[in-house]
């Protein structure tokens, strides 16, 4: 009995530790030879990142890693620099230790939603350069958080806007859909989501030169509807939280579930019309690439720690985890190779002397 309980513990120790796995294995990585900075985006390695910056909704809050009413902004899959999690910024911390822009701590969240929030307040010591705001809409995004983003960056005194190499990584375009089937509000058309990423991207290639821009693809979201099925304990948990989608956990909306994959599925294709223009335009100092990793994932079909406990919709700390893992790969991986599918078991790309950030 009392190894029964020592090996109960032993486990219990691994599945917390699971998320933190991925960092040491990168910090293990082959240390890189000094190399000079790269002077065209074509060129940009992994240690020539200075500052890494996002916009977004919850889930680049963290939203729901650490309680349901609480915002883990360092544990955000891209923009986290909390101690020890696996995340884009740390990953890249391992290999530029004067990296900045990373955001950090848990604290209560704050709930936006479009019209419903005329203001959008940050709070830059936590935040720094995470613009992402839960429930937040792509009109907030163009016409707020991006806004925030450049004061934010042209304010720091550790950043050279004009000559530091840095990353930008935008997920959005969910809470779009989830409000049309709550509020009864109109879908955002794709032409709308197309005008809006183009609006930002403007302002970000005009104020922020040097950018190096990853759009991540939305997730076929309905299938966390399928996901929280097989869980009981998420039965009751989901419905109550406007800000989850709700309308996506009632069993009669099949037709709403399918409208809204529909819809994702035109916004991941208008996300890569935008990349594509940028490519076209090869600009040495700006590039906008799709990271593809969340397309084709079924979140139906991933373990049920990918999801937050506190409310069955969210990432957990290992989904967030995974996600990091899964968009630091795509950075390292040029576009014909790059995963369209999330594996819980895969581990960080360690970076040779050649390995690039590819745009192409």
């Amino acid at each position: 009995m009392y190894n029964l309980k020592i090996s109960a513990v032993a486990l219990l120790a691994c599945i917390l530790l699971l998320p933190a796995i991925a960092i040491a294995q990168l910090t293990n990585c082959t240390t890189l030879p000094s190399r000079d900075v790269a002077t065209s985006i074509r060129d940009l390695r992994p240690s020539d990142i200075k500052a890494v910056m996002a916009m977004g909704d919850s889930i680049t809050t963290g939203f729901g890693v650490r309680g349901a009413a609480n915002e883990s902004y360092g544990i955000s899959f891209s923009m986290g620099g909390d101690s020890g999690a696996s995340t884009l910024a740390n990953f890249f911390l391992a290999y530029n230790p004067n990296l900045r822009g990373f955001s950090k701590g848990t604290y209560p969240a704050e709930v936006c939603y479009g019209a419903n929030c005329p203001s959008i307040r940050y709070y830059p010591a936590q935040d720094v350069n995470n613009a992402a705001k839960s429930g937040s809409m792509v009109s907030d995004m163009v016409s707020k958080q991006v806004t925030y983003l450049i004061r934010q960056v042209n304010m720091n005194p550790d950043i050279d806007v004009k000559n530091d190499w840095k990353v930008l990584t935008i997920m959005i375009g969910m809470n779009d859909l989830c409000a049309s089937c709550m509020f009864d509000l109109p879908y955002l058309s794709a032409d709308e989501y197309e005008n809006n990423l183009m609006a930002t991207l403007e302002r970000v290639r005009a104020s922020m030169p040097r950018t190096f821009v990853n759009l991540v693809a939305g997730f076929n979201i309905s299938q966390a509807y399928d996901l929280s099925l097989t869980m009981g304990r998420c039965e009751n948990v989901s419905r109550p939280l406007f800000v989850q989608c709700d309308c996506l956990f009632k069993p009669e909306n099949g037709r709403i579930r399918e409208n809204i994959d529909a819809s994702i599925t035109q916004f991941n294709q208008r996300a890569q019309n935008v990349a594509t223009y940028y490519q076209r335009k090869a600009y040495d100092n700006f590039a906008v690439v799709v990271q593809p990793f969340a397309m084709d994932t079924h979140i139906s079909e991933l373990p049920g720690k990918f999801l937050s406990r506190s409310d069955c919709f969210h990432p957990s700390t290992h989904g967030q985890a995974a996600m990091a893992t899964a968009l630091w790969n795509n950075m390292l991986t040029p576009s014909a190779e790059k995963k369209t599918s999330i594996d819980m078991d895969d581990t960080p790309i360690c970076p040779t002397a050649d390995t690039l950030l590819y745009t192409y």
